[in-house]
């Protein structure tokens, strides 16, 4: 949050209030999302690709290595259907592609308590 709010050179509450939502999360949280637009593209995404691409979220600079893509062939394959950069590009080591994963498994997100109506 700091990085994007830093990237974008406004505070962190006007970051939350122009570019976030909270979402419905486990238990009695919620936890804080990104904007969708209409076609459900990232708020972030512009014609040139990402606004704030030095300063992306975890979850965004890990991609596509995520655990349930990479745990398969057809995981991948079928993750490649909606993205027209997977298999394109340069080769990725398995050490990053293993770096990238962990990476995006101990990302935790920006969570609040639900207030428990009386």
């Amino acid at each position: 949050m700091t990085r994007l709010s830093q990237w974008f050179k406004i505070s962190e509450d006007d970051f939350i209030k122009k570019y976030c939502r909270w979402v419905q999360y486990y238990g009695n949280q919620e936890a804080l999302a990104l904007l969708e637009k209409s076609n459900y593209d990232c708020v972030l995404w512009g014609e040139g690709g990402c606004l704030a691409y030095g300063a992306r979220p975890v979850q965004c600079s890990t991609y596509p290595f995520w655990s349930w893509i990479i745990e398969s062939k057809e995981s991948w394959d079928d993750e490649a259907k909606s993205c027209k950069g997977i298999n394109k590009g340069n080769v990725r080591s398995q050490e990053e592609i293993d770096g990238q994963k962990i990476l995006y498994e101990h990302n935790l997100p920006i969570t609040r308590d639900l207030e428990r109506e009386s």
